[in-house]
């Protein structure tokens, strides 16, 4: 063997042994500083994503809380945005990133409490909050986070 492909090798490995040594300690990493900054990240790009159905979501909670009932046409506008917003709940990018926090520091409060903390900063009614909480999808993707991931079989 040459000396270039054997330093290569040998390069090639050290880096490999590296990258495992240096995943961070979850004892260790989740302080609340370093928690901050993500899930903010997290949250803001769900946020921009997601702007029109908070819009909306914001609209009939303030309906509500006027003591009124929504019409159909504003009834229609939630449907679509509950649905904008289950899209972004469940594929988009910011949740996978809230979820990968989440998970690391094995607290799913932290994907609940910032949502939580989104939906009130974008107008939304406790009332609605509570609602969507209480929903089976908000609570799937809850319940996701205390899942065992699936082993995929070595063949």
């Amino acid at each position: 063997m040459t000396l270039l492909p054997r330093s290569l090798l040998i390069s090639s490995t050290f880096l490999l042994l590296s990258a495992c040594a240096s995943t961070p300690d979850p004892a260790v990493v989740c302080s609340a500083e370093w928690i901050a900054p993500r899930a903010e990240k997290a949250v803001t790009r769900i946020e921009k994503r997601a702007k029109s159905s908070f819009r909306t979501l914001s609209k009939v909670s303030k309906t509500w809380a006027a003591g009124k009932t929504p019409g159909p046409i504003q009834m229609f506008s939630l449907s679509r945005a509950i649905r904008g917003l289950e899209k972004e709940l469940t594929q988009g990018q910011g949740i996978k990133d809230l979820k990968t926090v989440a998970k690391t520091c094995n607290d799913p409060e932290i994907i609940s409490d910032s949502m939580r903390d989104l939906l009130k900063r974008q107008g939304v009614s406790d009332r609605l909050i509570g609602q969507i909480e209480g929903s089976p999808i908000y609570e799937g993707i809850i319940s996701s986070l205390s899942e065992p991931e699936p082993v995929a079989a070595n063949r």
